[in-house]
């Protein structure tokens, strides 16, 4: 029992001094002005260099970040069904009348301006012209 104890706190102690160096570094004695700059500076190096690097590594995770869609877009390269191009209904011709007075011109001139505005609208929102109706259209001065 006597020699597994030992055992038992001679493993211990070698991991306690492979994971734990300072308390082991600090056991071993004083040190002089000039060891101990030379562990400040290299601690300085050390925590600078660390710094310095993830700041690399960020910049680049961030370069990448122009690439990440091409590669998902490749990943997930779907078929898009291609929307079918709206229907254009033209209106029915009015009746011209022999005696029409000036305002039947202007009259047509609106039928012609309300379905050119109108298949605009159905192109731009990708919906058959049935789907609206052009109720007034009112002319800014």
């Amino acid at each position: 029992m006597k020699r597994t104890k030992k055992w038992f706190f001679g493993l211990f102690s070698a991991v306690s001094v492979l994971l734990f160096p300072l308390t082991a570094y600090a056991a071993e004695g004083a040190e002089t002005m000039g060891e101990k700059m030379n562990t400040a500076v290299f601690n300085t190096i050390l925590g600078i260099g660390t710094v310095f690097i993830m700041l690399i590594v960020i910049s680049l995770i961030i370069y990448c970040f122009r690439f990440i869609p091409a590669i998902i877009d490749r990943f997930t390269k779907k078929e898009l069904p291609q929307p079918e191009p709206p229907v254009v209904k033209k209106p029915a011709p009015k009746p011209v009348v022999a005696a029409a007075a000036p305002a039947a011109a202007v009259q047509t001139d609106d039928t012609e301006l309300i379905a050119v505005i109108a298949a605009a609208i159905a192109a731009s929102e990708q919906i058959p012209l049935d789907g609206f109706i052009v109720r007034t259209i009112r002319k800014r001065a």
